[in-house]
């Protein structure tokens, strides 16, 4: 009874029964593709954030070298006036500017999308020519540049 009860137990496990998944497992494939990106931002952009964050607690003296002063740099900065100015230019120029430059590039986009539009495929180039001509005059001048002719 045994043998039999063992041959019934090994019938209903078919190979891929015993086969064990592990769907908690990491796919770490994406991440490989994101590496590049992160070490050039990293280099480029957090590096240089830190090192600027660091040399701010310094300050640089014409006889003496650099030495170092702490939040000194700080507090004479936000206690000063210019300071507070330039800031409040600053937030009332995003405060005018992003709202009024989205409401026309969502309009430009939504009137070239509707198709009921006279001419779109001239403002479809003009939208594209700001970023095509620099391209092209830059490779004219660098031709003429290291030409034979006129390099």
């Amino acid at each position: 009874m045994s043998q039999q009860a063992a041959v019934a137990a090994d019938a209903l496990h078919t190979p891929a029964d015993r086969v064990r998944v592990n769907r908690h497992r990491a796919d770490w494939r994406g991440w490989k593709f994101m590496w590049p990106f992160a070490l050039v931002f990293v280099f480029v952009f957090v590096i240089p954030i830190l090192y600027a964050v660091y040399i701010s607690f310094f300050q640089k003296q014409m006889i003496g070298g650099t030495r170092f002063v702490g939040v000194s740099n700080y507090i004479r900065l936000f206690h000063d006036p210019q300071f507070w100015g330039s800031v409040w230019r600053v937030a009332l120029f995003t405060m005018v500017q992003v709202p009024i430059m989205l409401f026309l590039s969502a309009a430009m986009a939504l009137a070239l999308d509707s198709m009921k539009l006279h001419g779109a495929k001239f403002f479809r180039i003009t939208t594209f020519l700001p970023y095509a001509v620099p391209a092209v005059v830059s490779t004219l001048v660098w031709g003429f540049m290291y030409g034979a002719k006129y390099g």
